[in-house]
């Protein structure tokens, strides 16, 4: 098989057909040019050239074997920009796992602009609880995680992108629906929802440590806030609810969300990856990230 630098300096001479002026355009000397030449037509066996003292012209051979060295040095090329590019994050696969509340906004900021640099990569996302992430990373089946407040392990890095403060959500027809700021003491003789603590644990001792914080310890009832949410009867059940402030931008009918009047309340939304992980694709994602939320803030607890 021919080296790639013998069909490079073939094709030279076959478009100047001139020793002199190809080896000028390949920056060598035309006596290790001819030498070379005669080399492939050598392992060849074949002559590509008819030289004399006034010209070169291609022989059949040499006019055939110029369409395939041209191919074959075309697609050594692709080939080596595929693989900068893939070294670079631009080609290849994302699998990104987000927590419920990342749909509402940080999820598509941070897709549209990853694919705004990125087209080629091939983006996929999966919702998951913060419980199923850990082992999801660990697997492979994820590559990043976007959560809210997510558990921390010791083989995991992190980095906290964004603090939101915190809303309550109630039904329009409440009768604190139009009280804004809100003191979430107002809400102590209500009725909450939340999900189960097993499923994301950090996540709902941050939810309790709000309740405490304004001086009560909430009353939980059964259903489930976010079948409730998924349904459209969130606004039907006698209850209310906390959460981000970024789902204020996709509220069932019927749901109100407002501000709560202490502002000290906050929920850190963290990227999670791998400890050991080398992807060029996650690199570009975490530095894509950091631009749009450019003040990264240090998880609570845990480890980076």
């Amino acid at each position: 098989m021919p080296e790639l630098r013998h069909l490079r300096y073939f094709v030279a001479v076959a478009e100047e057909l001139n020793f002199s002026r190809a080896a000028r355009r390949l920056h060598m000397a035309q006596p290790p040019l001819s030498t070379a030449v005669r080399q492939l037509e050598q392992e060849l066996g074949v002559e590509l050239f008819v030289r004399t003292s006034r010209e070169v012209t291609l022989t059949e051979a040499g006019d055939a074997f110029l369409t395939g060295a041209r191919r074959t040095l075309e697609e050594a090329e692709r080939a080596v920009t595929t693989a900068r590019r893939a070294a670079a994050g631009e080609l290849g696969r994302l699998n990104v796992a987000y927590s419920w509340s990342m749909r509402f906004e940080t999820l598509p900021a941070l897709g549209q602009a990853f694919r705004a640099q990125h087209p080629a990569v091939d983006l996929l996302a999966q919702e998951l609880w913060n419980s199923r992430l850990t082992p999801a990373l660990r697997s492979g089946s994820v590559d990043i995680a976007i959560s809210l407040c997510p558990e921390v392990a010791p083989d995991l890095s992190y980095d906290a992108i964004r603090r939101e403060p915190v809303v309550a959500l109630l039904g329009a027809s409440h009768p604190l629906a139009d009280h804004r700021p809100l003191p979430l003491e107002a809400l102590a003789d209500e009725s909450f929802v939340l999900f189960p603590r097993e499923i994301a644990p950090r996540l709902h001792d941050s939810f309790v440590a709000i309740y405490r914080r304004a001086g009560f310890e909430p009353k939980l009832r059964s259903e489930s806030f976010h079948t409730g949410w998924d349904l459209g009867v969130l606004a039907e059940l006698p209850v209310v609810a906390l959460a981000p402030a970024s789902v204020a931008s996709g509220l069932p009918d019927g749901v109100v969300a407002l501000p709560l009047s202490d502002a000290d309340d906050k929920l850190e939304t963290s990227l999670v990856w791998r400890r050991d992980e080398t992807s060029p694709i996650v690199a570009a994602f975490l530095t894509i990230a950091r631009g749009v939320y450019p003040e990264p803030r240090p998880l609570s607890s845990g480890t980076r």
